[in-house]
């Protein structure tokens, strides 16, 4: 992928000192604050978030430091990071930090070596800027510190040794425990002792640099809602609130620069030149600025312009239209992404997962060394260049050697939170729509369950109304074959009178069949019962049907004659039941 260097627009990250030629709208800012550094030992600077702080001092103030001062100034970049309690980084106390930044790439005088014994550990940083002094005399040391609100995240033991080590270099020209040392008495009895004149006019003069107090200029870049927290540093440095500038955002007239100039530049760029028409200039403008004042964060403006660059020039002296804009609200979403998609999908999963629940929390950004993603969350080499060129996320090195990776603008946390939150809706109702399924599927089949159940109980019920016929026909028959016997009684009975047996066998018979067709009587109606129980016994909902039953089995228990009493058990155990 192509180097951020060749894109007109820096994007969510930072403007480099490289990018200087890119960086617009910002003028009247640089000359301010560039005499007020020419002019001060100690500046704040401070602004709101996206307001573009690291950009106007690494694309705007040290190019010109560079191009208005005689000597060059030897300058230091520092970022003292952020030692956040919420993952498992571990980053240098922020005055180590500060030496090594210092140290780096510094050759050691052999004669200042012995001062180490005098100023090791706590006059460490003095000793390194001494060995810088005395490379570059009368040229100043400015060490500008970028996001200084990072150093209040560290423990107070560490603020003030941080602290009474700026005091040192502020307010001492050389530090007590350097004068009082045996190392430079040891240098200036030297001195005293050599007989050669010329040897001793070499070391006191190393002893005169010693001596010179360092010119040192201290540049604090805060964002304002953080500005209160350089309270704790006035015990150190009392007057570090007295020079401050203020970065504001974007007048819309500086707005328009930034967002036309860098289109029409010819060189070595991945796009060829392009414009914009006036009205999609009037549009991003209008969409981005403050409702109240009319100013435009530099950050936002950036992000869509690098966006439009990226995604809508295609070919030389484009003109980009309000066609090739679209919806800026969904800019910062689509750069979200656009720059996941462009990962594979293994890439993109394992990607949106740590951006969304590690990169971001609590609406802040939270820094992750190389090492940290590669080991808990096995990001690839490939994986960071991808995002760090697409500039959604930024790297910067500490003095430890390791890259430190972040979300590459606070502009970016609200669309990212905002696209996470949409993203997870959607998978909640992909979710939602997947048990629905599984639940109507369910439903369908408990259905079909109890279509089977309704069926085979119709089926039940077929062959128990079958079964009743058939008992009903048996019935008949007996009652046929009763009545015949009543008959033969009714004859036995008329020919009493003829003779006295045939009247005894004649009642005997009688007797006989009438309990015959009492026991008819009773089987009747216990099967009537049975099936009645039977309906109810299997949870059925065919009541009505039971009761039928039950009522013709209480009709034949009641053609029971007594003093036959086999029916009067089943008779009350029908009448204390209420289906």
């Amino acid at each position: 992928m192509a180097e951020l260097s060749k894109f007109r627009y820096p994007g969510a990250k930072n403007f480099t000192t490289e990018q200087a030629h890119l960086f617009m709208g910002r003028d009247d800012d640089k000359e301010k604050l560039y005499q007020m550094i020419t002019a001060r030992q100690i500046v704040v600077l401070y602004g709101k978030s996206g307001m573009g702080k690291s950009s106007l001092l690494n694309a705007g103030i040290i190019p010109l430091l560079e191009h208005e001062l005689n000597q060059k100034p030897k300058y230091f970049s520092v970022r003292l990071f952020n030692k956040g309690q919420e993952n498992n980084v571990t980053f240098l106390p922020p005055l180590q930090t500060l030496i090594q930044t210092v140290s780096e790439n510094t050759i050691e005088k052999e004669w200042l070596k012995p001062l180490k014994v005098d100023t090791y550990p706590k006059g460490e940083l003095w000793y390194w800027l001494k060995q810088w002094q005395i490379e570059y005399p009368r040229v100043p040391i400015i060490l500008f510190f970028d996001q200084f609100e990072e150093l209040f995240s560290y423990s107070d033991t560490e603020i003030e040794a941080f602290g009474e080590e700026l005091r040192t270099l502020i307010y001492q020209n050389i530090p007590d425990y350097v004068s009082r040392g045996k190392s430079l008495a040891t240098l200036e009895q030297t001195a005293l002792n050599q007989k050669n004149e010329k040897e001793r006019e070499v070391i006191e003069k190393q002893i005169d640099a010693i001596y010179q107090k360092i010119d040192i200029k201290l540049v604090f870049s805060i964002r304002s809602d953080r500005m209160a927290l350089l309270n704790k540093l006035t015990k150190y440095i009392p007057n570090i609130l007295k020079h401050f500038y203020e970065l504001d955002a974007l007048t819309e007239e500086d707005a328009r620069e930034a967002i036309k100039i860098p289109a029409q530049l010819e060189g070595d760029f991945q796009t060829p030149a392009f414009q914009y028409q006036d009205k999609v200039v009037d549009a991003i403008i209008e969409r981005v600025k403050n409702q109240y004042d009319g100013k435009i964060e530099t950050a936002t403006l950036q992000i869509i312009c690098r966006f439009i660059e990226l995604q809508r020039v295609s070919q030389a002296n484009s003109i980009i239209t309000l066609n090739d804009l679209g919806n800026i609200k969904d800019i910062f979403k689509d750069f979200y992404q656009t720059s996941l998609n462009k990962l594979n999908t293994e890439e993109k999963a394992i990607a949106s997962k740590t951006i969304e629940e590690r990169f971001i929390q609590n609406n802040q950004r939270i820094p992750f060394a190389d090492t940290y993603l590669k080991a808990e969350d096995k990001w690839t080499d490939n994986l960071l260049k991808q995002l760090e060129e697409s500039t959604l996320l930024r790297k910067e090195s500490d003095t430890a050697g390791r890259f430190i990776y972040e979300i590459g603008h606070d502009t970016l946390i609200e669309p990212i939170v905002e696209f996470a939150i949409e993203r997870k809706a959607k998978e909640g109702q992909r979710r939602l729509k997947e048990k629905q399924k599984r639940q109507a599927e369910e439903a369908k089949r408990q259905q079909a369950i109890q279509a089977l159940e309704t069926k085979n109980l119709q089926q039940e019920l077929e062959s128990r109304k079958q079964l009743l016929n058939y008992a009903m026909i048996a019935g008949l028959i007996l009652l046929t074959l009763l009545v015949f016997a009543f008959i033969l009684w009714r004859n036995a009975e008329e020919e009493k009178l003829k003779a006295s047996n045939a009247e005894n066998r004649a009642q005997e018979a009688q007797l006989q069949a009438q309990k015959a067709l009492n026991k008819v009587y009773f089987q009747q109606a216990k099967a009537f019962k049975d099936n009645a129980d039977n309906i109810l016994y299997n949870g059925s909902i065919f009541k009505k049907e039971a009761k039928v039953f039950y009522d013709s089995a209480k009709v034949l228990l009641q053609k029971i004659q007594y003093p036959d009493t086999s029916g009067t058990g089943l008779k009350k155990e029908i009448e204390q039941l209420k289906p």
